[in-house]
C-alpha cells in the first residue's frame, strides 16, 4: 500500500510538470467547452456532484455550499452557525440524492442533511447509533425509499425515513461476511439495477464489495464463494453503472478500467489508460458514462480520457490555460448529461459543459500557429482550395495556407511596394481560372500567386486604371474568364483574362464623380451588385452595359461601416451595417427593412453576414452571432467564448463547399455546421425557481401551492429559466394574469419584475420559443394580500362611516341652526329683560318714597346740621351719578359696586341710625370680579322695603363671599304691608344673571334669615 501511495504522489508531481509542447502534440478531441464558475453565481469552483430533481432543477454540491440552478440563476444553501439545526450541516457537499417524497439528501463533511421541500429548511443527522458520522462521501436512495450513506472510517449506514431507524454495516475482522474495510471511496456506492443489493468500493486495498440486502451478507475477497473475478484485495475506485447491464470501476492495482456484465457475471472489457506523457493515469477518481455508453474518466494524477464505446479506445483530453474552450480544470469529480446530449463536468475550476453529439461549430486557432495574427486585426479574407486546404490573407500582409484536418499552417509574405500600404490595406485572395494560381489584390497592385512555386507575380494593369482611379478597393471578383476590379473611380474595370483586354462600365453617378465601392458580389442568378460609399446599392445591367441605381434603399451616413453583403435565393440582399443592424433589400418588391436589437438581433454592430442552405441568415458581431429565420422573423443568438477582451478585428463570413459557414475572429477561424443547429433544437420546459423580494427569497417548487405575499410584499421579481445552455437560444415570454394585458417578450432575459401590484390572486405564466418550437407554459399562482384600507369591508365601512358623518353633520347643522335660532330669540328676550331691569332700577331709585324720605332727611339736616346736610346731598348726587354712568354697562367690577353702595349705606344710616346694621366682608382677591351694576343697592333696598327697622330690633344685612357667589343675607323682620312692591325685582335679576352666567342667582329663606346668592362674573 505504501508503494502504491508513493507511486501515486510521484505521478501527481510529474503530471504537473507536463510540458505545453508535449500536450500540443497529443491527439485532442474536437471538444468545445463552455464554463460556469463563481462569477456566474456558482458558490464554489470545486464541484463534487450533480443531481437533477424531478422538478427539473439541477442541484450542485460544491466545497462551498449546495446550489440549486435553473439554467440562469443560482440559489445557494450554506451552513449557518447561528441556526445549525435548520441549515446545511456542512458547506462541503460530496454527494446528493432525492428520496421518494422529493426531498433532497446531501452527504457532507459533517454527517448528512435532508432538505425539506415543504418547509425550505434542513434536517441534519450528525450521529447514528452513537457514532459521530463526520465525513460522508456517498449517499443514495434505493428503490425501497431507504437512504444509504457512507461514513469515512465507519463503514456503511442505512436509514429508513419511515421508522427513523438506522442499520449499520461495518467491518468486522473476524466476520468475512462483513464489509472488507471501513472507508468507502468517493464515487464508490451504487445500487444494483437488477437485484436487491449495493456495490461499494473500499480504500486501503479492501477491493470491491457487494451487499446483499436480502440476506445482509457482504461479498468481497474475504467472502467469495462463487469465485467472482471482481473480488480481489486491490485498490478500487470510481464505481459507476452503464445502464442495467454493466458495472464499471477502476482497479488501480492492475491499472485497468473493468467493465463487468451484471447478467453474465463476467468481465467483458479491461481498458488501459496510457498517457502520451508516459505518466500513470491511475488511481482513477471518476468514471462518467454518457448515454452513448462512452466513458469519461478523471484520475488523481490529473489525466482525463474519453473512451469511445464501440472500440473502447481511450483518447486523452486536457485543460489548456491558453485555450478558453478547453475544459476548465484538469480534474473532475462528477458528470451529468442533459436530455439534449449536453454533458456537464464538475471540475476543480467550476462547471464545464459540452455537447460532442451536436456541437455545431469547430474552432481553428490559427493564432496559435501564426502568432502575429493575435497582434493585429488578424485574418482578412478567405478562399477554399479544391484540395481542401484553406487560404487566408492577414492584415500584416501574409498569405496563409491552412490544413483544417492536420491543423497546420504555412505563411507567405505578400509584396508591399508602398510604404503606407500595410496600414491602409486589407489584401484580398481570389480564385484564378488556373487551378494552380491565386489572385491577390492590394491597395496598389494585383498579383498572381503560384501554388507550386510559392511565388508572387505582378498582374499588369493598364494605364486607364491609374488614370481613372485613386487606388484599388481590394475588391476583385472573378466570374468565368472575366475579372472585375473596383477602385475609387467613376467606372468599374473589367478584364478578359484570356486576351488581357480591359474595358470600363460607368457608375450611375455621372462622369468625374469618383466613388468608393465598399462591397460587391454576384447573386444566385449571376447579377453583379455593389455597395457604394454614401450612394447606396447598384447592380449591373448587361442589357444597358452599365450599373443602375437600386430604387428603394435606406440612406445611411458615409461614416458608417458597410461590410460584405450576401444575396439569397429570393433575391433579397442582406447587408451588415455597423450601428444599424441587418439591412434587408428586397429587389422583387423594391423595399427595404432594418432588423435591429429590438427585433432580437444579437447586436446592431453587425460585421459580417452569410446565407446557409436552409435560407437562414447568419450574422456576426465580433464573438456574438445571430441566426435569422426570414420565414418566421425570429432570431436565435449565441456567443463564442473567444476574443472576449478585444474588438480589434473585423468578422468575415464565407460559405464552404460542404455548406458549412466559416467565420473569422482575429486569429481564429470558426466553422459552423448549420445542419447541426437545426437538429439540436430540443425544447426544455421553463423552470420557475425563485420569487425574490427586497428582504427575502422564496424557493419555488413545481406544483407547489400558491405563494402568499403580505400586503407590503407587492414588489417582487420572479426568476425563471430553461435548464438548457446557451440561454441566447431561448426567447422568453411571460404574463401575469389579471395584471398584464398581453404577453411580455423578454428576449433572453430570465427575470420578471413587478412593482406595486394590487392585492388579489394572480397566475404568472412563462414560456419560451426555441427556433420553431414553443415550450409548454409554466405557471405559478401568487396571492397578494390586500391592504386593510383596500379591502371591500374597509371600503364599505368607510362608505358607511362617511354616510354616517354626512348624516350626523346634517343633523348637527339642523340642531345648531335650531339652537342658534333659539339663542337669538332668547338673547332678544334677555336683552328686553335687561332693559326692563335697568329701567326698573331707575324707577326704583326715582321712587317718590325714596326721594321723599331722602329730601325730608335732608331738610331736617339743613335746619339742624347744615354741614351734614351738604355731605348728605353729595352722597345722594353720587348715587344718581353712578346710576347714570353705568346704565349702559352689563357689568362693573365688584370694587366699584362696593364703593358705590357705601354712599347708599350712608344715606340709609342717616335715616335709620342704629336700626340698620350693614357689614361687608369681601377679600381683596375678589374685587376684580364682575357684577351687574346696582345689584347690591337693589338687594339692600329690597331688604329695607320688606323688613321692619328699629333701634331695639335692628335690621342686620351681611355681605360675604361663599365659593363663586357673593351672598347678601338679612334677618327676617317682615312688614305686614309693603308699599310699591310688584314682586318682579328678584325675578328680573334671576333672568339677567341667567343670561350672563352658567351659575344661577339663588334666593333662599329660613325661619330667621333671607339669603340671596349672586354669581360672580
Amino acid at each position: 500500500m505504501a508503494n502504491f501511495i508513493l507511486k501515486w504522489l510521484v505521478g501527481i508531481l510529474l503530471s504537473v510538470r507536463v510540458s505545453t509542447a508535449l500536450l500540443a502534440q497529443s491527439s485532442q478531441l474536437p471538444l468545445e467547452f463552455h464554463h460556469i464558475q463563481e462569477p456566474q453565481g456558482l458558490s464554489y469552483n470545486v464541484v463534487n456532484s450533480f443531481l437533477q430533481d424531478r422538478d427539473g432543477q439541477l442541484w450542485i454540491g460544491t466545497y462551498g455550499g449546495l446550489d440549486r440552478f435553473d439554467g440562469s440563476h443560482f440559489t445557494t444553501f450554506k451552513s449557518d452557525r447561528q441556526n445549525p439545526d435548520k441549515t446545511l450541516s456542512n458547506n462541503i457537499v460530496h454527494d446528493l440524492c432525492q428520496d421518494s417524497t422529493g426531498n433532497i439528501w446531501a452527504a457532507t463533511n459533517n454527517g448528512i442533511s435532508r432538505y425539506d421541500r415543504q418547509t425550505g429548511q434542513f434536517v441534519n443527522i450528525r450521529t447514528a447509533e452513537g457514532i459521530a458520522l463526520g465525513k460522508c462521501l456517498n449517499i443514495l436512495c434505493d428503490r425501497q425509499g431507504r437512504i444509504w450513506f457512507s461514513s469515512h472510517g465507519n463503514g456503511l449506514f442505512q436509514f429508513d425515513p419511515q421508522t427513523s431507524r438506522f442499520c449499520h454495516y461495518e467491518h468486522r475482522a473476524n466476520d468475512p461476511a462483513s464489509l472488507s474495510g471501513t472507508m468507502l471511496s468517493k464515487n464508490g456506492l451504487v445500487e444494483d439495477p437488477n437485484r436487491a443489493g449495493l456495490w461499494a468500493t473500499i480504500e486501503d486495498g479492501a477491493g470491491l464489495n457487494y451487499i446483499d440486502l436480502t440476506t445482509g451478507q457482504c461479498f468481497n475477497y474475504r467472502n467469495n464463494p462463487e469465485k467472482s473475478p471482481l473480488f480481489h484485495p486491490h485498490e478500487t475506485s470510481a464505481l459507476t453503472l452503464d445502464g442495467n447491464r454493466h458495472l464499471i470501476f477502476a482497479d488501480n492495482t492492475t491499472e485497468r478500467v473493468l467493465v463487468y456484465n451484471l447478467e453474465t457475471k463476467t468481465v467483458v472489457k479491461s481498458i488501459g489508460l496510457h498517457s502520451k506523457t508516459r505518466h500513470s493515469s491511475f488511481p482513477v477518481a471518476t468514471i462518467f458514462v454518457d448515454r452513448n455508453h462512452n466513458l469519461w474518466t478523471s484520475s488523481w494524477t490529473y489525466h482525463m480520457y474519453f473512451v469511445e464505446a464501440k472500440t473502447y479506445q481511450p483518447t486523452e483530453f486536457f485543460h489548456d490555460v491558453a485555450q478558453k474552450t478547453s475544459i476548465a480544470g484538469d480534474f473532475f469529480w462528477a458528470g451529468w448529461q442533459q436530455p439534449d446530449g449536453t454533458i456537464w463536468f464538475g471540475t476543480v475550476n467550476g462547471i464545464s459543459y459540452t455537447n460532442p453529439e451536436k456541437t455545431f461549430y469547430r474552432i481553428h486557432n490559427l493564432g496559435q500557429l501564426v502568432p502575429e495574427l493575435n497582434r493585429d486585426q488578424g485574418l482578412a479574407s478567405f478562399l477554399e482550395d479544391p484540395d481542401g486546404s484553406w487560404w487566408f490573407t492577414s492584415v500584416s500582409h501574409k498569405l496563409i495556407q491552412y490544413d483544417p484536418v492536420q491543423r497546420r499552417a504555412r505563411t507567405y509574405p505578400i509584396p508591399l511596394p508602398a510604404a503606407n500600404e500595410f496600414r491602409f490595406n486589407l489584401p484580398l485572395v481570389i480564385a484564378a481560372p488556373d487551378p494552380n494560381e491565386l489572385f491577390i489584390c492590394t491597395l496598389r497592385n494585383v498579383y498572381t500567386f503560384n501554388k507550386r512555386t510559392h511565388r508572387f507575380t505582378l498582374f499588369p494593369l493598364p494605364p486607364l486604371v491609374n488614370n481613372r482611379s485613386d487606388g484599388l478597393n481590394t475588391l476583385l471578383l472573378v466570374r468565368g474568364d472575366w475579372l472585375w476590379l473596383f477602385a475609387t473611380s467613376d467606372v468599374v474595370f473589367q478584364c478578359h483574362l484570356p486576351t488581357k483586354q480591359w474595358r470600363t462600365f460607368p457608375m450611375p453617378f455621372g462622369t468625374g464623380n469618383r466613388v468608393r465601392t465598399r462591397a460587391a458580389g454576384f447573386d444566385p442568378k449571376g447579377v453583379l451588385w455593389a455597395d457604394v460609399l454614401d450612394r447606396g446599392v447598384v447592380r449591373f445591367s448587361s442589357a444597358l452595359g452599365m450599373f443602375t441605381y437600386y430604387p428603394s434603399q435606406p440612406r445611411i451616413t458615409e461614416f458608417t461601416d458597410h461590410f460584405a453583403f450576401r444575396i439569397d435565393s429570393q433575391d433579397r440582399l442582406w447587408s451588415p451595417v455597423s450601428g444599424y443592424g441587418l439591412i434587408e433589400l428586397n429587389s422583387q418588391f423594391n423595399t427595404y427593412r432594418a432588423w435591429t436589437e429590438q427585433d432580437g438581433l444579437c447586436s446592431n454592430d453587425c460585421k459580417a453576414v452569410s446565407i446557409d442552405l436552409y435560407g437562414h441568415v447568419w450574422v456576426a458581431s465580433f464573438n456574438k452571432f445571430s441566426i435569422f429565420n426570414p420565414a418566421r422573423s425570429s432570431f436565435q443568438n449565441f456567443t463564442l467564448p473567444i476574443n472576449e477582451a478585444t474588438i480589434n478585428y473585423i468578422n468575415y463570413m464565407y460559405t464552404l463547399r460542404n455548406q458549412n459557414i466559416l467565420t473569422t475572429l482575429k486569429g481564429y477561424a470558426v466553422e459552423f455546421m448549420p445542419q447541426r443547429v437545426n437538429s439540436q433544437l430540443l425544447t426544455t420546459n421553463v423552470l420557475v425557481s425563485t420569487l425574490t423580494q427586497p428582504d427575502t427569497t422564496l424557493v419555488i417548487q413545481a406544483k407547489s401551492p400558491a405563494v402568499r405575499l403580505g400586503a407590503n410584499g407587492n414588489n417582487f421579481s420572479i426568476n425563471y429559466s430553461a435548464l438548457s445552455l446557451p440561454q441566447q437560444a431561448y426567447t422568453y415570454f411571460y404574463k401575469l394574469d389579471n395584471y398584464d394585458d398581453h404577453w411580455v417578450r423578454a428576449g433572453s432575459r430570465t427575470v420578471a419584475n413587478y412593482t406595486k401590484i394590487p392585492g388579489g390572486t394572480y397566475v404568472f405564466r412563462v414560456k419560451a420559443l426555441v427556433g420553431k418550437k414553443e415550450t409548454a407554459e409554466t405557471t405559478l399562482t401568487i396571492q397578494v394580500d390586500t391592504a386593510f384600507y383596500n379591502t371591500r369591508w374597509f371600503k364599505l365601512g368607510m362608505v358607511l362611516v362617511l354616510a354616517g358623518l354626512i348624516y350626523g353633520g346634517y343633523r348637527y347643522r339642523i340642531q345648531q341652526t335650531s339652537r342658534l335660532h333659539h339663542l337669538k330669540i332668547q338673547a332678544t328676550r334677555l336683552e328686553r329683560d335687561k332693559t326692563e331691569i335697568q329701567y326698573q332700577n331707575l324707577i326704583n331709585h326715582l321712587n317718590p318714597h325714596f326721594l321723599f324720605n331722602s329730601l325730608t332727611s335732608l331738610n331736617s339736616l339743613i335746619i339742624t346740621e347744615p354741614k351734614q346736610a351738604s355731605r348728605f346731598l353729595q352722597k345722594l348726587s353720587a348715587i344718581y351719578r353712578y346710576i347714570l354712568q353705568n346704565r349702559d354697562r352689563e357689568t362693573v367690577t365688584l370694587e366699584n359696586e362696593l364703593n358705590f353702595v357705601q354712599h347708599y349705606i350712608i344715606l340709609q344710616k342717616s335715616r335709620f341710625e342704629e336700626g340698620l346694621l350693614i357689614t361687608i366682608d369681601v377679600p381683596e382677591t375678589y374685587l376684580n370680579r364682575q357684577i351687574v351694576p346696582v345689584t347690591l343697592q337693589n338687594l339692600f333696598e329690597n331688604a329695607i322695603k320688606h323688613n321692619t327697622i328699629d333701634d331695639d330690633e335692628p335690621l342686620k344685612i351681611r355681605v360675604f363671599i361663599q365659593g363663586e357667589y357673593l351672598c347678601i343675607e338679612n334677618n327676617l323682620q317682615r312688614k305686614r304691608f309693603v308699599e310699591t312692591s310688584n314682586q318682579q325685582g328678584l325675578e328680573n335679576l334671576k333672568t339677567l344673571y341667567r343670561y350672563l352666567s352658567n351659575l344661577p342667582l339663588t334666593v333662599s329663606t329660613t325661619e330667621t334669615h333671607f339669603v340671596v346668592k349672586v354669581p360672580l362674573l
